[in-house]
């Protein structure tokens, strides 16, 4: 690992003692508990995975996890406003140029003080979407376009809290429960009241010492409460009025934004950001109802059932936890790397294992994932101990220090169990089981196999793999996006993209547009436009 490296993560925070979450008031027997974290083991595991990773949490977008975290000293970040004077009070910042810019090129500044009538206007729209009559920005009496794009660098370390998944997509499908019911407690906010919920965000950092709050839609911005505090402004300059001749084409601008997002797919790039894994907050790791009360999306977690007292418990395990975090200087877990690692593992081979027709290739592949655990002098019934080593192989370079850290390893514990379940499942009817029928036997090995893959659900399994020049690997993003692009990411051409596509992303008051007839296979054999329409007839 780079030196660079090494010296941010230990400006990072980690406590070495663990700490008792029974004493928070009000409910003294609520906590976080390890059977909890056992229990939603493969969710937790995916929102580390995901963390600051645009596409996965693009499909998991509905977060439940929070992560303090630093932005490092000397970090570019882009403001795009109707001004060349620096915002008072709280305000937002991108990590792509093509994010701010797109506030920019509308003449628009992000939601914060600066605007005329102190209201935000809710960001730009995708091409071809128009915004709806009550979200409508306010007037600047200038050309469309005549706005200005700041740059500004860190002059220190920035203490940041990252809320995972979707977490700046206004939306009523549970993109801002974290936000709303967790760390603000108003349950009667409105998805688009963009402007309170900064407010109460910033009215929190300043109480727990931090800069602001790191969110995603396309691309990821931090809510930054104060540009007079840790920020130099590089630049300010005008940006060209869209309507003169040779300005930039609006499908091409909208699509280069979308490709700025889709080159953090997999990583925000050059260390921007470094988390405190081993100081996560999740409300998987306590026994909260999250159920989803729509019951056509189940695999999307709500805080909806939860109590206005387990989330202050849930709020006070956060605020200690990033009290910690910035108190201390100890380099976390690297929980992430940990994961990766185990993704890597497998996330070829088990395709691999349903798509192939061969049961020779099966029992290569299966043989070739366990003979590592395997010690073929031992007697044990039905491998106990190899598949022990099975679960635990990737943790032996961790030493667990924190309480975070402890709910976490049980948590990865959980998905590598399951994964050397399945496995030993397999190799046990395609090795041991000589006698069976070659083609039950392939088939029964496939269904385990198919069946393990849909629990884990990775997000590298839904990648596009390599796109043209003139495309981009396109997954919904609020607020772009359709059905078919969250189920099925494909490679758009900047025609494509530059069509009506949102009709994914739901809010109060429902699609912005009438969904366009869609004929592609989504989910559980339902063509997009049947889980389209199921989708939009459905109310939470």
């Amino acid at each position: 690992m780079a030196p660079t490296t090494l010296s941010q993560l230990a400006a990072l925070v980690v406590a070495v003692s663990s700490f008792g979450f029974s004493s928070a008031a009000p409910q003294k027997s609520f906590g976080p508990t390890i059977e909890s974290a056992r229990q939603n083991g493969l969710q937790i595991f995916n929102s580390i995975h995901d963390a600051m990773r645009e596409f996965g949490s693009a499909l998991h977008h509905n977060g439940m996890s929070l992560y303090p975290g630093v932005v490092p000293k000397g970090v570019l970040l882009y403001h795009g406003t109707h001004t060349t004077q620096i915002p008072e009070g709280f305000e937002w910042l991108a990590f792509e140029i093509e994010h701010a810019e797109g506030f920019s090129g509308l003449g628009l500044g992000g939601p914060g003080r600066n605007h005329s009538d102190g209201k935000p206007p809710p960001g730009p729209p995708p091409p071809g979407m128009a915004m709806q009559d009550s979200h409508r920005p306010p007037r600047h009496d200038r050309p469309r376009g005549e706005g200005h794009l700041h740059i500004y660098q860190a002059v220190r370390p920035l203490n940041v809290l990252y809320i995972d998944g979707m977490a700046a997509g206004k939306t009523d499908m549970g993109t801002v429960d974290t936000q709303d019911i967790l760390l603000v407690g108003n349950r009667s906010q409105t998805s688009w009241d963009e402007w309170e919920r900064a407010d109460r965000l910033c009215t929190l950092a300043q109480q727990w010492k931090i800069d602001g709050f790191i969110r995603m839609e396309p691309g990821f911005e931090i809510i930054y409460c104060d540009f007079t505090d840790g920020l130099r402004l590089v630049s300010a300059y005008q940006r060209p009025s869209m309507e003169k001749p040779g300005s930039e084409n609006a499908g091409i601008r909208g699509f280069e934004w979308a490709r700025a997002a889709s080159q953090r797919y997999n990583d925000i790039g050059s260390s921007r950001v470094i988390l405190d894994y081993s100081s996560m907050v999740s409300a998987f790791f306590y026994p909260i109802n999250l159920t989803n009360p729509d019951p056509k999306r189940p695999e999307l977690p709500r805080l909806l059932g939860a109590s206005s007292e387990e989330m202050d418990v849930v709020r006070e395990h956060v605020a200690e936890s990033v009290a910690r975090s910035i108190s201390h200087l100890q380099r976390p877990i690297d929980w992430q790397g940990v994961s990766d690692m185990i993704v890597t593992r497998y996330v070829k081979r088990l395709p691999f294992i349903v798509q192939t027709d061969s049961i020779d290739i099966i029992k290569a592949e299966v043989n070739g994932l366990l003979n590592i655990y395997i010690d073929y002098a031992e007697t044990d019934e039905n491998f106990a101990g190899a598949r022990e080593r099975c679960a635990k192989f990737f943790f032996q370079p961790v030493e667990p220090r924190t309480s975070e850290d402890k709910l976490i390893y049980a948590a990865f514990e959980k998905t590598t169990s399951t994964i050397c379940s399945a496995l030993f499942e397999v190799r046990k009817l395609v090795i041991e089981n000589t006698d069976a029928d070659e083609s039950v036997t392939m088939q029964s090995s496939k269904h385990i196999i198919s069946e393990l893959m849909e629990s884990l659900s990775w997000s590298n399994w839904k990648e596009c793999g390599v796109c043209k020049a003139d495309e981009v690997c396109f997954i919904a993003m609020w607020p772009m996006g359709n059905v078919e692009d969250h189920y099925n990411p494909s490679c758009l051409n900047h025609t494509t993209f530059a069509e009506s596509r949102h009709n994914y992303w739901r809010s109060s008051n429902g699609f912005p547009h009438k969904p366009p007839p869609q004929k592609m296979i989504c989910a559980d054999g339902q063509t997009c436009e049947q889980v389209e329409e199921d989708l939009g007839n459905e109310e939470l």
